[in-house]
């Protein structure tokens, strides 16, 4: 394909799906791999501007009701059994998944990119357990760590948290996906990958 085809081609593409080629192409290329989530936090606050913070909601009881859902929200996924930030190294060092010398550090840096999802309890940062015992870093195709990131959840953790551990009516006797580590990962990756496909409709 030529120069000028190429350019064309990306030229008739909307927003979404330029935004979809553009970070695809960036983690494909070694060199640019690295910054592919940088750039994706770009273009996100690009296409989804943070709103005027001196400026009152134009309805005030509806922002009240996303208040409170939020809340709820937040609750329901602190119920979900959880680790504490050193309770999680330990599990990952018991293991072997990751090295004693610095597991804190690898810790920030996997919630950080997505990969494991963290959630803000009352006065700490917590874990939920579910993904710590299949959770490895050194599987570049590693089940959690792959759906983590195709839920988002190193921006939407909570949203993140709620999919995993909810019933599904997709599945027999209404299991939560997190029932499927560890035994059905072609089931997870689908499931995922419709609700990704949902979320940005």
């Amino acid at each position: 394909m030529s120069e000028d085809t190429a350019e064309r081609a990306l030229r008739d593409l909307d927003d979404r799906h330029f935004t979809e080629v553009m970070l695809r192409e960036l983690r494909r290329r070694r060199t640019f791999a690295r910054v592919a989530d940088q750039v994706d936090g770009a273009l996100r606050a690009a296409r989804f501007p943070i709103g005027d913070p001196f400026r009152p909601p134009a309805d005030p009881a509806a922002a009240a009701r996303r208040k409170m859902i939020a809340s709820a929200v937040h609750s329901a996924v602190l119920q979900v059994p959880h680790a504490c930030s050193t309770e999680a190294c330990e599990i990952l060092i018991e293991r072997g998944v990751v090295p004693g010398s610095t597991p804190a550090d690898a810790l920030r840096t996997f919630a950080r990119d997505g990969r494991l999802i963290v959630l803000r309890g009352d006065r700490r940062w917590v874990y939920p357990r579910f993904q710590l015992d299949h959770f490895d870093p050194r599987d570049p195709d590693n089940i959690v760590a792959m759906i983590n990131r195709m839920l988002d959840a190193g921006h939407y953790p909570e949203a993140a948290t709620a999919w995993w551990t909810a019933p599904a009516d997709s599945l027999p006797d209404r299991r939560s996906p997190m029932g499927l580590l560890g035994q059905d990962h072609a089931t997870l990756r689908e499931l995922a990958a419709m609700y990704a496909a949902a979320a940005e409709l």
